[in-house]
């Protein structure tokens, strides 16, 4: 008996071996997410870009700017004239945290009415509230400080905290999110990846090729089950996290829908490179879920990317479901239109026409 499981266990080994890739997206995919997620741990959230309106131009609040760009949390990447401007960093996602320094500020501090205004972006709350708590005590350290250094002089600064798009930074609203656009990541890919295979395991691809539809028909009538399937859960979805936890829609929904509908096309070309290369739908349901870890990993949900070594960052770039869940939180969350958003936008149409090229480069070399 244990030599029969030996051999047999022997055998499937060697066909695991035999199959590269499967082997190395089982290898690398859960390796990779783990080392990201213990660099979130380990590091904590660094490094995260604030933008000053400083109105004052004062000596005082020049070095109240220096001792919150010198906090490991915040990096001051930008000055800017207004409000106004500041509004247009956050809704971009370009800053985590905005600082308001009122003209007066300086001369005001005797008086004890001097106030500076933080705001936050509340779309990641983790990120949101380490923001705010790494300003707030910079600021008071800034101020104890000065007056350990001049006993006589006790200034009073009052700090006026606001969180833009999740006032009560509830998590919720990003776990919520970020679920909408794995859930029709995973729907879409899997549909996908099932068309040709499941074909080709039951024996009935060559009487589809033998049939009078064209190369591209076949590929074209796979990819719409894939579309229709995904785009009625999208709906589904989005409609029970809408009415039925109470997420706030603050933008478009036929906005929201046609960028879905865009990201479930680039994620089809994917789905049918799969379909290609696989000879099982076994094979095919495990390459999409070992997919999905590394997906996952660069997506911004494990670690935001912003905060990722310059080189995964730039990997980061060529998943759509990472640009998916930054338009999925500005749509709902912040209720952005399509001008805010249109670089993700161009990414995703970009790599969706990148993903059909291959798409179609396989099929048609699978098929002939």
């Amino acid at each position: 008996m244990f030599k029969r499981i030996r051999n047999l266990a022997s055998k499937e080994l060697v066909q695991l071996t035999r199959d590269w890739l499967m082997l190395a997206l089982i290898l690398i995919g859960p390796t990779l997410e783990l080392v990201l997620l213990a660099r979130a741990v380990s590091h904590g959230i660094s490094h995260m870009p604030a933008v000053i309106v400083d109105q004052d131009h004062s000596e005082f609040s020049r070095q109240l700017v220096a001792a919150i760009d010198h906090t490991d949390e915040l990096d001051v990447i930008a000055y800017v004239d207004s409000p106004d401007q500041m509004d247009a960093w956050l809704e971009r996602n370009q800053a985590e945290l905005a600082v308001i320094i009122p003209r007066g500020l300086e001369a005001d501090l005797p008086s004890g009415t001097a106030q500076v205004e933080l705001i936050a972006d509340g779309t990641n709350s983790i990120a949101g509230s380490t923001a705010l708590n790494a300003a707030f005590g910079a600021i008071n350290a800034f101020m104890a400080r000065r007056a350990a250094a001049d006993a006589r002089n006790l200034p009073t600064l009052e700090l006026h905290i606001q969180v833009r798009y999740n006032p009560t930074l509830n998590v919720r609203q990003f776990t919520l999110t970020s679920q909408l656009g794995f859930i029709v990541y995973q729907v879409v890919l899997i549909v996908a990846a099932l068309g040709l295979t499941r074909e080709r395991e039951l024996g009935t691809l060559e009487q589809l090729l033998v049939t009078p539809l064209r190369r591209l028909e076949l590929i074209i009538g796979k990819a719409v089950p894939a579309l229709i399937v995904a785009s009625v859960d999208f709906i589904l979805m989005w409609a029970i996290i809408v009415w039925g936890f109470g997420l706030p829609m603050r933008g478009s929904f036929p906005l929201l829908l046609g960028l879905s509908l865009l990201f479930i096309f680039a994620e089809i070309g994917w789905g049918l490179t799969i379909s290609a290369l696989s000879r099982t739908q076994q094979q095919a349901v495990l390459t999409v879920f070992v997919l999905a870890l590394v997906d996952v990993s660069f997506s911004g949900y494990i670690v935001p990317v912003e905060r990722m070594p310059v080189v995964l960052n730039a990997v980061a770039q060529v998943f759509p479901l990472q640009h998916y869940l930054i338009l999925i939180r500005s749509v709902i969350l912040k209720g952005a239109d399509l001008p805010v958003v249109l670089n993700q936008v161009l990414a995703l149409a970009v790599l969706g026409i990148g993903s059909w090229a291959v798409a179609l480069a396989s099929l048609r070399s699978r098929l002939d």
